[in-house]
């Protein structure tokens, strides 16, 4: 399966690399799961709390690059 956007292969990532990518520690991630609406939503392997989660790498890069851009101010010209 590709992603329809970029012709590139799907890619999951698990929450360690989740952190890692955006620079934050796992207690801060289910923070900004509960905190920020757009977030992307994990992916879970079962029901239980102890299954591991997944996310969609395009979707986690794709907030990242939203929230840089409402860090930078706005230009003037």
């Amino acid at each position: 399966m590709t992603d329809i956007a970029t012709h590139q292969p799907l890619r999951f990532l698990r929450t360690r690399e989740v952190c890692e990518k955006i620079g934050r520690s796992r207690s801060s991630l289910e923070k900004l799961l509960v905190k920020d609406p757009n977030f992307p939503r994990p992916i879970k392997d079962g029901i239980g709390r102890a299954s591991t989660n997944y996310w969609y790498e395009h979707e986690v890069e794709a907030w990242m690059s939203q929230w840089a851009m409402q860090l930078r101010p706005a230009d003037d010209a």
